[in-house]
């Protein structure tokens, strides 16, 4: 969002790259590209009694337009460079202050919002120092791995949950581009075999879906209340406090190193990460009982992780396949739970998460020759990147071994159907997903997403699109929750 101060220098910022990117356009090794894209959905149903998204049918849920510059194109045979800036409003301004209204400049940064951020900016030196090594340096997105979207060994750059629960098709799954380097050698072999080393300068976190601090506190606050109304003591006051976050210095960026080839007409890749978890987690809770005063306060860090994966995906007669594998080693870390009561003190200690916990995906696609072809492509799915495998003692202290965002492992089986007409003018699609938390109480712990969508392309660089989500399920799943949170979307996009 633009500040009153920081406004003009965005603007400045932004039509000094325009003017740039079109005065360079007309070389033939530069390229100048963009999306203009506007996304707009609403509910379907009535959600007055929910406590932190309540909603009649018919209220927007999201209206946001995008404008993304990208400038792409060659210093010479071998450096290339790509980069590319993100403009983003959203449609919703909130206010409640005549003030906020008021504008020096005769601009107002409240009823026009903006966010700018650069998304990439990097240059690539090829066949350096020997022919078939490449080195990407700057800011970029290192993606490992083979199945579609729900990836279990794509842990370089960090999933960006701003939008987990948006339905944007554009960011089902989004991750964060971060600094770095990326080294790629094509091995001299008689077969293909590639080595890539990657690393970034420092940590980034994922960022948080919207209300995450909110229900996080209210969750806390009511186990606060059920200790002090137990002792007849006052409301509790609750706290989420990060702390250790990965110092910036060289030791402290994430790593990885990747080795991939082809063997029997099969990609396939091993991989090793070795950063840290992109999500805060609890390592301390502490309660302090008076007879004045009463705080509960959670404390949360960023601890280590490594991650060996293996990819593989190919083709068995005309049926494509794919599969991912990764074995998580978490950093052995206790939680401490210490609570003072007047004048005396207990406390318990016990680890988080298991010493090595297992995420895997497989999935296949397939065209059947019917009319125009009808595409076919299901994954199952073992553990979203969110998802953790917490101990029994963690379980029962902390109660983190239900579903839900950072809740625990769960299966996903998604399947989506594509059937175009027209010369691909108007595609119709279908698209599944079941959640299943917990298999011994199937119906309890299964959520069914089902998101039909209809897009028409009336132009070669424009597309409509239309789409309905809708969620049904129990609450002890990730989108069980939000079964009161149907929507209609639409989203318009052209391309430059």
């Amino acid at each position: 969002m633009i500040r009153p101060g920081r406004m003009p220098l965005r603007i400045l910022l932004f039509f000094a790259a325009f003017i740039i990117c079109a005065a360079q356009a007309h070389a033939a090794d530069v390229r100048l590209e963009g999306t203009v894209k506007l996304f707009s959905s609403f509910y379907t149903t009535d959600s007055a009694e929910d406590a932190f998204r309540p909603h009649d049918a018919g209220d927007y849920s999201l209206n946001r337009g995008e404008l993304h510059l990208g400038l792409n194109g060659y210093v010479s045979d071998n450096v290339s460079f790509r980069s590319k800036v993100y403009f983003i409003y959203d449609a919703r301004p909130e206010y409640d202050d005549l003030q906020e209204l008021e504008s020096e400049s005769g601009y107002s940064s409240i009823v026009h919002e903006q966010d700018t951020y650069i998304k990439e900016a990097s240059f690539t030196l090829m066949d350096l120092l020997l022919e078939g090594l490449d080195l990407k340096v700057g800011r970029q997105r290192v993606r490992w791995g083979t199945s579609d979207e729900y990836n279990v060994v794509d842990n370089l750059n960090p999933v960006d949950y701003r939008n987990l629960y948006s339905f944007d098709p554009d960011y089902l799954v989004e991750h964060l581009n971060m600094d770095g380097f990326d080294l790629e050698y094509l091995l001299p072999v008689d077969f293909e075999l590639k080595l890539q080393a990657a690393y970034f300068v420092s940590f980034k976190p994922s960022t948080l879906p919207l209300g995450f601090n909110e229900q996080s506190l209210a969750m806390q606050q009511a186990r606060a209340d059920e200790l002090t109304s137990s002792y007849g003591f006052s409301r509790a006051d609750v706290d989420m406090v990060v702390r250790d976050v990965p110092d910036y210095r060289v030791s402290g960026g994430p790593v990885g190193i990747r080795l991939s080839g082809v063997a029997f007409n099969f990609d396939w890749g091993l991989s090793y990460y070795h950063g840290y978890q992109s999500l805060p987690m609890l390592y301390r809770i502490q309660t302090d009982v008076g007879l004045d005063a009463t705080s509960v306060t959670s404390f949360y860090d960023y601890p280590r992780l490594d991650v060996v994966g293996f990819d593989l995906a190919g083709e068995v007669h005309s049926i494509g396949v794919w599969a991912e594998f990764g074995a998580y080693f978490p950093e052995e870390k206790d939680v401490v739970v210490v609570t003072n009561l007047i004048s005396s003190s207990n406390g318990e200690v016990f680890p988080l998460l298991e010493d090595i916990y297992y995420k895997y995906t497989v999935g296949f696609d397939y065209t059947f020759g019917i009319g125009n072809g009808i595409y076919w492509n299901t994954q199952f799915n073992h553990g979203y990147y969110d998802e953790f495998d917490y101990t029994p003692e963690a379980e029962g202290s902390l109660g983190v071994g239900n579903a839900g965002f950072m809740g625990k492992l769960e299966d996903y089986y998604i399947t989506s159907i594509e059937y175009s007409f027209f010369n691909d003018e108007l595609t119709t699609t279908l698209n599944f997903m079941l959640e299943v938390s917990d298999y011994e109480d199937f119906s309890d712990n299964t959520a069914l997403v089902i998101k039909p969508e209809i897009e028409y392309k009336p132009f070669d660089n424009t597309s409509l699109e239309i789409g309905y989500v809708a969620i049904s399920g129990g609450d002890q799943t990730k989108y069980g929750g939000y079964e009161d949170n149907d929507v209609v979307y639409l989203l318009m996009k052209t391309y430059f």
